[in-house]
């Protein structure tokens, strides 16, 4: 059974065969392998990956997957992916995956087992939900008129809707598209003037689904298990709905089965949640007033039940639904539709958050220009701190320490304001990381109008703009290695350049420092967590606990499992200081990389606040094809202290300063050398 035709995907879009395996197919060998063949041609493939993929579900529910992932342009090629073989494999699901920018074309692809092709295998039909159509053109809901009525009907029609998608077993079966559903729901309430009116037809509309079945094992986990309880927002306050809906709701949240959900898979190494199988409708670039509910109403369910941080926003989750109803409803062409959801995105303060894969609209919006000058915010300033390009031009024009005062002559304050809404991050510090890179060093125009200060003078400045990415690394960056000695007492290692494979070289150089300085102020080239950790760790501990949601109750947050980093078993553990550099630079695995080390006491960490953004990351769609990610797994520290939004602890606040940023010093790695100096 294979794709046989080619396959062209220049949107991100899955493509898949799914087969159950007959007995014939089967061997009573635990050996072997299963093996996908697929060909691939690859047009400059960026922003993520394209590949094959290659799943395999055993009779207990155990999944095995495996992808390749490929960037750049290749002309047609095979390429081939395996797993080990079980005798327990009941079925199999293969495909093509875009997950990045550009285009490619799949054909060709066979099963194999053990070298031989897999013929006798019965293909899975498609769900219903993939098949409905009814609904591709739009969904006849175009006009909604905002007043608070109005507001308070949408958000419990969006509550209702996610609850009833995570929880109700037809919602959650795959056999209706629940998308079409939500306007089923719309037209059915858009009339009711007031919450008696509204509870008797969204009552009506749940009982002519199928009705749920006695859940006889269905449970709760202890309270003393939970780290996070469910929010049901206005279902069950007892003020907003009749007493008759509630009571029904209630019934189907408390006789919730453990089946999968169509809507959401456990992955199945890392338990964090997948929304596979939502829509993209990716040719409305703006879509109608129906489907931008929809973008909202998907968007808020998914963090309501899945997101391991819903606790932290800003504002309740619940009361940000009802603030962007009007939004949604209001956005009159793609640019308002899609800052809509950039500010939706901004307000669970996640530096995983963010619209990508260069989505055109917001490409638009920032400018496809940018400076050929690197700035950043220091002492509260916006500084010039690097060149993106080599030109000796601006370096004359433009210089190291330059203060900015304003760009294209709005003051840089004024545009702080304007753009911090629409950058979403954990902290503060991270937005501020963000704003120039995104927004304040970007145009569509040609050139751009700066005022700077500089030696006490005001200067003004016309700065041509470039198109692209351009980046310039100096001379002498190229010129240091991963590792190297500061002197002969203190080694040195950049996180963003060392690889696993030099520990042993590297141990032999540090052998006889007194100190070691990590810096993490790069994102780390290799997984360092369990091998570098070992080699400066004496003892094993916990240094990280893990929450996931519970898949049985959603929205019901528990500790899942720890980790733990220890000594190595090859050797004695280096027993001098060490010194781990961090900043807002230092995201994901740096801090979990900071958090490996510094559970060993020979460790201190100096900085300023990290990205607050650990744990892994999973990808959601909405209408319009507007990808963007959420941190799927929730990560604190052994005393259940929280890093996401805070960061990582540190022990020494350090900053850049202006004045060092103009002597081109690294306060940060000389503050590190210093405090292994000092050591006796």
């Amino acid at each position: 059974m294979s794709i046989q035709n080619s396959i062209e995907f220049n949107t991100p879009q899955e493509v898949g065969n799914y087969f159950y395996v007959k007995a014939d197919e089967k061997s009573s060998k635990e050996e072997g392998s299963i093996e996908l063949r697929g060909f691939i041609k690859m047009d400059e493939i960026g922003g993520d990956y394209a590949g094959l993929w290659l799943k395999l579900e055993l009779e207990d529910g155990q999944l095995a997957f495996v992808d390749t992932k490929h960037v750049g342009s290749h002309d047609w090629a095979e390429y081939r992916i395996k797993l080990p073989y079980s005798k327990k494999i009941k079925e199999i699901a293969y495909g093509g995956i875009l997950a990045g920018v550009g285009k490619v074309w799949f054909d060709k692809f066979q099963l194999y087992k053990d070298g031989k092709p897999m013929y006798n295998l019965r293909r899975i039909a498609p769900k219903k939900a993939q098949l409905d159509t009814s609904y591709l053109n739009g969904s006849g809901i175009t006009n909604i008129q905002i007043n608070a009525n109005n507001i308070t009907n949408l958000a419990i029609v969006g509550q209702v809707w996610g609850f009833l998608k995570y929880h109700h077993p037809y919602a959650g079966s795959g056999e209706v598209n629940w998308d079409g559903e939500l306007f089923k729901i719309l037209v059915n309430t858009r009339n009711c003037n007031n919450l008696r009116e509204l509870s008797h037809a969204l009552e009506a509309y749940i009982d002519s689904l199928p009705k749920v079945k006695t859940c006889d094992n269905c449970k709760m986990p202890s309270a003393s298990e939970v780290l996070m309880a469910p929010d049901f927002g206005d279902l069950f306050t007892g003020k907003t709905l009749s007493a008759s809906l509630t009571n029904k709701l209630r019934y189907i949240q408390q006789n919730k089965s453990d089946k999968q959900n169509y809507w959401v898979k456990k992955e199945p190494s890392l338990g964090y949640p997948l929304f596979v199988n939502e829509k993209s409708y990716d040719q409305m670039l703006l879509p109608d007033t129906g489907y931008r509910l929809l973008s909202l109403f998907r968007y808020w369910s998914i963090i309501n039940y899945y997101s391991p941080y819903r606790n932290i926003t800003e504002k309740h989750w619940n009361q940000v639904l009802k603030d962007f109803i009007p939004q949604f409803v209001a956005a009159r062409n793609a640019e308002e539709y899609t800052l809509a959801t950039l500010k939706l995105i901004a307000t669970i303060k996640d530096t995983h958050a963010n619209i990508f894969n260069n989505y055109p609209t917001l490409e638009s919006i920032k400018g496809k220009y940018r400076v050929p000058f690197r700035s950043e915010f220091v002492e509260n300033k916006l500084i010039v701190s690097g060149y993106r390009t080599d030109t000796l031009a601006i370096q004359d024009k433009v210089k190291i320490g330059d203060i900015i005062v304003s760009i294209n002559g709005e003051r840089i304050e004024k545009l702080v304001k304007k753009y911090l809404p629409i950058t979403p991050a954990s902290n503060y510090d991270t937005q501020l990381r963000d704003l120039p890179w995104n927004y304040l060093m970007r145009s569509n125009d040609e050139e751009m109008q700066f005022v700077v200060k500089r030696d006490g003078k005001v200067i003004k400045l016309n700065i041509p703009t470039l198109k692209g990415k351009s980046t310039y690394t100096s001379p002498e960056q190229k010129e240091k290695g991963a590792y190297y000695l500061i002197n002969d007492q203190i080694g040195y290692v950049n996180a963003g350049r060392y690889l696993n494979s030099e520990l042993a070289l590297m141990e032999k150089m540090f052998a006889k420092t007194k100190g070691i300085i990590v810096d993490l102020r790069e994102y780390p080239s290799d997984f360092m967590p369990y091998t570098f950790a070992s080699y400066i760790k004496s003892f094993k501990s916990m240094f990280l606990k893990w929450s996931a949601v519970d898949y049985s109750n959603p929205g019901t947050f528990v500790i899942t499992d720890s980790a733990y980093s220890g000594p190595s078993k090859n050797g004695e553990s280096y027993n001098g200081k060490v010194v781990v550099i961090v900043n807002s630079d230092t995201q994901s695995q740096g801090e979990f990389t900071t958090m490996a080390l510094q559970s060993s006491p020979n460790v201190s960490v100096i900085g300023s606040q990290t990205a607050g953004a650990d744990g892994e990351v999973t990808t959601i769609v909405l209408p319009g094809g507007i990808y963007n990610r959420i941190s799927s797994k929730g990560v604190f520290y052994p005393d259940n202290s929280p890093t996401q939004g805070t960061g990582v602890k540190i022990d020494f606040i350090v900053k850049p300063t202006i004045k060092g940023i103009i002597d081109r010093k690294d306060e940060l790695l000389e503050r590190a050398v210093s405090g292994i100096s000092e050591i006796k």
